[in-house]
C-alpha cells in the first residue's frame, strides 16, 4: 500500500523562554486515506548559525539524554523540514 501525499499543513508555536529553541511546530500531513498529526517538532536556532528543526523528542534516564518520538528519512525528511522552517521564518515576519 503507498499513501499519496497531498498536503503538508505546519502551525508554528513560538517560545518564548531563553535558549536555542525559538519555536515548536506541529504538522498534519493529508493523504487520500487520511490525516497523520505529529506535534512537537523544535525550531531550533543558535547565534550565529541558521535555524534547523529537531524531532519530537522525550527525555531518557539519563539527565540531558532525549529521544526522538518520530524519525523520517529521504523525501518526506526534506518536505518536512522545508514546510516547517518556511512557517517558521513567515511567523518570524509578521
Amino acid at each position: 500500500m503507498t499513501l499519496e501525499i497531498i498536503g503538508i499543513s505546519v502551525e508554528i508555536r513560538p517560545n518564548n523562554r531563553p535558549g536555542p529553541v525559538k519555536a515548536y511546530a506541529d504538522v498534519r500531513i493529508q493523504t487520500l486515506r487520511g490525516m497523520l498529526c505529529e506535534r512537537g517538532y523544535a525550531v531550533i536556532h543558535k547565534d550565529g548559525g541558521t535555524p534547523f528543526v529537531g524531532f519530537p523528542s522525550r527525555p531518557g534516564n539519563i539527565a540531558g539524554k532525549f529521544f526522538p518520538v518520530v524519525e523520517a528519512e529521504g523525501d518526506i525528511r526534506n518536505e518536512l523540514f522545508d514546510a516547517i522552517l518556511s512557517a517558521y521564518q513567515r511567523s518570524t515576519k509578521q
